[in-house]
């Protein structure tokens, strides 16, 4: 029996460490695999790319079906509804960081920064200056004229020649159509040109001219059309900021073909936290049954970070008539994210950024999707592990705080041994409670910097709730008494040895259930 309670001095403090991490790990766990939005999945790995570039996403043969840069071409993968792999194909390809491809059911076309080419012959089709490789169908620049690709044939038809060389050109396929946009930048603002292709014609709709406030300058255009509307979704710089940073802002307007733009101002709130959403770039915009949304990729708040704070994820904002936007987070990872594209409604594809590799991976508001995506995984456990070891670490700032508690006690010691050294001699047991009382007492009146709102704030409920600090410093001094009483006996200890294992005993508890918080 006495050999048993000697061996409870330890093991009884082990086991409350590894409780104490144990909480901090399922509580970790949950944050690094917290879905993204309550309606959305969280993100399956559906495949690695080298190249950071956006997924070509459509429909094979009626099934979803994602396509993408690998390091010996390309790589399709056709799913089915639950968006599990039904059928791979890959295509052999040079790659490198300029690499764009359409597939189509029975042809592969790919460019680089100078051509594009025939991916079964190898032939080169022409030489480009843009690249526009559309769900079902393909168009390039070369020179100052855009051209159709017949994909079947491999031969081009030329649609538009362009009035002025410096002028962008956009294009957005939709179910009415396909559209091009051409931007060229004047003394009145930026002049937009609508057209819709005609299979082999194009038809003029409409053109106008906007401008912006002096101080910012148009830095990106997105659009798409509805009917006989286009919807315009305008990015601009700030061109001086007093705080030095390079500061975007957004307009959004919708209008018929023709008639100049009402620009809108919109913003992004930050569904998780106070805050805008920031450095809002890799935009596109899409109609719905719920009116316009915007894909995008934004830096907004994420738990997932060993220290949580802002992090890219992909977001998407459902506009409203008075152009205010509704925020949905549709990533939740603790890399960055960015190239989002839509699969459809329900479904998106981006790219975390890796290192060699790159990871794409996909999330849907489908109820299989979600189902599918709730389950453990070796990704979530290795992010769960390190997050958890990351904040012990930050726990030892807790020894260091608790030098304010043990001073006092050990101030008391030194007192005893110079003032009443027959008391030490004789273990008075007066001298071993008056010492821990001294250290309560510091511990409680000098809790704020431990117990910080912070900190509290940072805890999960059950460490954070009103009164809690006094309760856990009462709580665990009791159980590190009560560890001490069945064990010293078996010990022969003396009074100081016993007050320094209470102390100790009380700190490390502190620092295993409330130190990970500190920081």
């Amino acid at each position: 029996m006495k050999s048993w309670r000697g061996k409870l001095i330890w093991l009884l403090p082990t086991i409350i460490v590894l409780v104490a991490v144990s909480l901090l790990f399922s509580h970790n766990y949950q944050k690094v695999t917290e879905p993204p939005d309550e309606n959305w999945s969280r993100a399956l790995d559906i495949g690695t790319t080298p190249v950071l570039r956006t997924p070509n996403v459509g429909l094979y043969e009626g099934k979803p079906s994602v396509s993408f840069l690998t390091e010996d071409g390309i790589q399709q993968n056709i799913y089915n509804e639950q968006y599990e792999i039904q059928e791979q194909n890959s295509y052999d390809i040079p790659v490198d960081k300029f690499t764009q491809f359409y597939i189509g059911e029975n042809k592969v076309i790919y460019a680089d920064y100078y051509s594009m080419y025939d991916q079964e012959t190898g032939d080169k089709l022409s030489d480009i200056q843009a690249f526009f490789p559309l769900e079902n169908s393909v168009f390039y620049r070369s020179e100052d004229k855009i051209f159709n690709l017949d994909v079947s044939e491999s031969t081009s038809e030329e649609l538009i020649s362009l009035d002025n060389p410096k002028a962008s050109v956009h294009m957005a396929e939709t179910n009415s159509g396909t559209y091009l946009l051409t931007d060229e930048v004047t003394s009145s603002g930026n002049l937009l040109k609508y057209y819709k292709v005609e299979k082999n014609s194009i038809n003029p709709l409409g053109e106008i001219t906007f401008s912006v406030k002096q101080s910012e300058q148009v830095n990106d255009i997105q659009f798409t059309t509805k009917e006989n509307s286009y919807q315009l979704l305008v990015t601009t710089i700030q061109k001086q900021s007093q705080s030095g940073k390079i500061q975007n802002h957004y307009y959004y307007a919708e209008a018929p073909f023709g008639e100049k733009p009402n620009l809108n101002r919109v913003n992004f709130q930050d569904p998780f936290s106070a805050n805008e959403l920031k450095e809002v770039t890799d935009l596109s915009i899409h109609n719905t049954e719920s009116g316009p949304v915007l894909l995008f990729k934004a830096n907004g708040w994420t738990e997932t970070l060993f220290r949580p704070g802002p992090q890219f994820n992909i977001y998407q904002a459902t506009i409203s008539d008075r152009s205010t936007t509704t925020v949905t987070r549709l990533s939740n990872t603790p890399s960055f994210s960015n190239f989002p594209v839509r699969i459809n409604e329900q479904t998106v594809v981006w790219v975390d950024n890796g290192g060699e590799d790159h990871n794409l991976l996909l999330a849907s508001s489908k109820p299989e999707v979600i189902e599918r995506a709730d389950k453990i995984t070796k990704e979530a456990l290795l992010l769960a592990s390190g997050k958890t070891m990351g904040m012990l670490s930050s726990g030892l700032f807790a020894l260091i705080i608790s030098i304010f508690w043990f001073l006092w006690p050990l101030l008391f010691m030194i007192f005893i041994m110079f003032s009443k050294a027959e008391a030490l001699d004789q273990d008075r047991s007066w001298v071993l409670y008056t010492g821990i009382l001294i250290y309560l007492v510091a511990a409680i009146v000098v809790r704020d910097p431990m117990f910080s709102e912070a900190l509290l704030a940072r805890a999960p409920d059950y460490l954070s709730f009103p009164g809690s600090p006094i309760l856990f410093l009462l709580g665990f001094a009791g159980i590190a008494y009560g560890i001490l009483r069945a064990g010293a006996r078996s010990k022969d200890w003396s009074n100081p040895i016993q007050l320094t294992y209470f102390i100790g005993m009380h700190v490390l508890f502190i620092a295993v259930f409330f130190g990970p918080y500190l920081m």
